[in-house]
């Protein structure tokens, strides 16, 4: 067991004339924006770290500081960053943390709980199997609706922090367990679990039935003769053969 202690940090914003300019800072003396980035005075602008928005992350102030380059010098007037959990996070702890999107609670909150499906498991990488002392990893998907459209994705263990990056873009696209199960595994990985959980049904099914890929459906879209679908399939049978 141990304690994980995160005392935080405070923005230097007093006593550099903002109070003067009339800025409004909050009780911890956060610069007060709104999504925007616009302060209390219409003509200043403040973002990043000494800001409320809650994200104070590098990358997040770039990312914001280049919307603002495009609403006010590339005729783009709508141009913001998103502050929300569509931002992937990490904690780098031993292991780290890395999460993109809502949390189970929050999801059934935000869609119910009858909209809110998981897959989730716990297990120990292939680089740690001649340690003495195993290093475990956990992997959380939270979904939702039919389509099982992929709203939260968490991970615990080693190497988190790089795995995550990938798949929060996945997440941002609006990818759903259908995507994820049609994908095939880099072996041996750990972040191969994630695009195997098959919903908690298994790896390629759907209420416990097979589901077609959804690349399938542009071909079959297409309306082309069964005869070239089964030969796709078929060569796709035989190339994973001699794959193995």
């Amino acid at each position: 067991d141990g304690v994980l202690l995160a005392i935080g940090r405070e923005p230097l914003s007093r006593d550099i004339g903002l109070e003067a300019a009339g800025v409004a800072l909050d009780k911890r003396g956060y610069v007060v924006v709104d999504e925007y980035e616009r302060t209390s005075v219409p003509s200043i602008l403040a973002l990043g770290d000494c800001t409320n928005s809650g994200y104070e992350l590098t990358p997040v102030a770039i990312a914001a500081a280049r919307r603002l380059g495009d609403r006010l010098y590339g005729d783009a007037g709508w141009a913001r960053i998103r502050y929300g959990p569509e931002i992937p996070t990490v904690v780098f702890s031993h292991p780290p943390i890395g999460m993109v999107g809502l949390t189970e609670a929050a999801a059934r909150a935000e869609y119910g709980d009858d909209a809110v499906g998981t897959s989730a498991a716990t297990m120990g990488g292939m680089l740690y199997s001649f340690n003495e002392r195993k290093v475990s990893t956990t992997l959380k998907i939270v979904y939702v609706g039919p389509e099982r459209r992929i709203v939260g994705l968490h991970i615990l263990g080693p190497f988190a922090d790089e795995m995550i990056q990938g798949f929060a873009v996945a997440v941002n696209m609006g990818a759903t367990m259908r995507d994820f199960n049609a994908t095939v595994c880099i072996h041996p990985t750990m972040s191969e679990e994630l695009i195997s959980f098959g919903g908690g049904k298994g790896w390629g099914l759907k209420d416990g039935k097979p589901e077609r890929a959804p690349y399938l459906d542009t071909l079959l879209a297409k309306k082309l003769p069964l005869l070239s679908v089964a030969a796709l399939l078929g060569g796709a049978f035989m190339l994973g053969r001699r794959c193995r």
